[in-house]
């Protein structure tokens, strides 16, 4: 074996390790509800904070440049037929939600959130044991601990990107057995 797929195969067993003690501490679960919260709360700014707009902005609204006053009517064409009219309060409320496109992805943002929390705090259990059960004994302790789970590694280089990958078997962390074998 090269001193390359030597090293290659140290960092995948370093990455799985890495992997195994984070879903083992709590970790891993603790980031996923991080991010989750993160996300739900860029959600609730975008449709709270920026959808409304200018809720302070009172000013009189404008109808094809002309500043409306509280009886006016806004007519708007498309193609010179009448699509629409807006009353003076119609449009004082577009003039201050300006940003409909933000209340609609802070609900989907938020949705992800609430949507994804169940799934992924069950997948990150730290309870549920890192990878699949293997069968066989351990060759260093004789015991049946054996789990593996397929790993990858990219290293990149200017322009080139190499990916190494293989099926990662680990013992418990006492044993510390850990061997690569091609996927």
């Amino acid at each position: 074996m090269s001193t390359q797929t030597t090293g290659i195969t140290d960092k995948l067993i370093q990455r799985a390790v890495k992997e195994r003690e984070a879903r083992r501490s709590g970790r891993s679960r603790a980031v996923a509800v991080m991010v989750l919260s993160a996300l739900f709360a860029l959600g609730l700014v975008l449709a709270l904070a920026v959808y409304p707009g200018h809720p302070d902005d009172t000013s009189a609204p404008r109808c094809d440049g002309t500043t409306m006053s509280p009886s006016d009517i806004c007519d708007a064409y498309v193609n010179g037929a009448l699509t629409h009219s807006y009353s003076y309060q119609e449009m004082l409320h577009r003039q201050q939600a300006a940003h409909p496109g933000a209340l609609v992805a802070g609900i989907i943002a938020m949705a992800i959130a609430v949507l994804l929390l169940v799934p992924l705090l069950r997948a990150l259990d730290p309870a549920k044991p890192w990878g699949t059960a293997r069968p066989g004994h351990c060759p260093r302790c004789r015991q049946p601990n054996l789990r593996e789970k397929p790993m990858t590694h990219s290293e990149t280089r200017g322009r080139v990107q190499r990916n190494w990958s293989g099926i990662v078997t680990l013992c418990t962390p006492g044993c510390d057995f850990a061997t690569v074998r091609p996927r």
